[in-house]
């Protein structure tokens, strides 16, 4: 519940600064919104090819370097 409430509470940051174009037409606030989504797909991009990027560490971080041999559960023989 924590993730998802930071999450709603910076979305609602991030809408406040975005700006709304003046204008009662499509032709009007046209030019805003496409300012706008080519702004949040350079963004994507940026983020996309930084975990490209960062792949190779992440696999390190998450792999487990601790090899240990593996041992053999002992067979146990009844004595009579």
């Amino acid at each position: 519940m924590l993730v998802t409430g930071l999450a709603s509470l910076f979305a609602g940051d991030f809408s406040g600064m975005i700006p709304e174009p003046t204008g009662t037409t499509a032709i009007v606030t046209n030019a805003g919104y496409a300012k706008l989504f080519a702004e949040l797909g350079a963004g994507s991009l940026a983020v996309g090819i930084a975990l490209v990027v960062l792949i190779p560490f992440l696999r390190k971080l998450i792999t487990d370097k601790a090899e240990t041999p593996v041992v053999e559960a002992a067979t146990v023989v009844p004595v009579a």
